[in-house]
């Protein structure tokens, strides 16, 4: 698993927030649950609570290589993170430049203390066979 975690502080408001970015695995047998899977969400876990502090926002994102039902977003639900991708309505996070069926594999998990302005999940432009998320926020 490839990430990065960083914390960003908001002058004007005092506000922070963790920012997670990571590439999940990636399996040949597909986007399932696995053992590997389990121990990623679990070393997701430990990336955001390495650099949060108390009050902190936590914003995760990337592509996680997951389906939708997996079990990851139980374990990540349980620090407190919610999807933005399924929860708001987004059934694609792919362009037509991928040809699987498999349609989601991006996600944005935002926490309490992120106060999501606005979330979109843009067909255009195409510029990869992934779609960009676009989160406008708050702190």
């Amino acid at each position: 698993m490839y990430k990065r975690q960083l914390r960003i502080i908001d002058p004007a408001t005092g506000g922070a927030a963790v920012v997670c970015h990571l590439h999940g695995l990636r399996a040949p047998a597909g986007k399932g649950d696995n053992p590997e899977r389990a121990a990623q969400a679990q070393a997701m876990v430990a990336a955001v609570a390495a650099v949060r502090q108390d009050g902190d926002g936590v914003i995760l994102a990337g592509d996680l290589n997951l389906q939708p039902d997996s079990d990851t977003f139980g374990v990540l639900a349980g620090i407190g993170l919610t999807d933005l991708v399924t929860t708001r309505g987004h059934s694609d996070t792919r362009t037509s430049l991928y040809a699987k069926p498999a349609r989601h594999g991006d996600y944005l998990l935002v926490s309490a203390g992120v106060q999501v302005r606005r979330f979109d999940v843009p067909a255009l432009p195409e510029m990869s066979d992934h779609r960009p998320l676009v989160l406008d926020l708050d702190l």
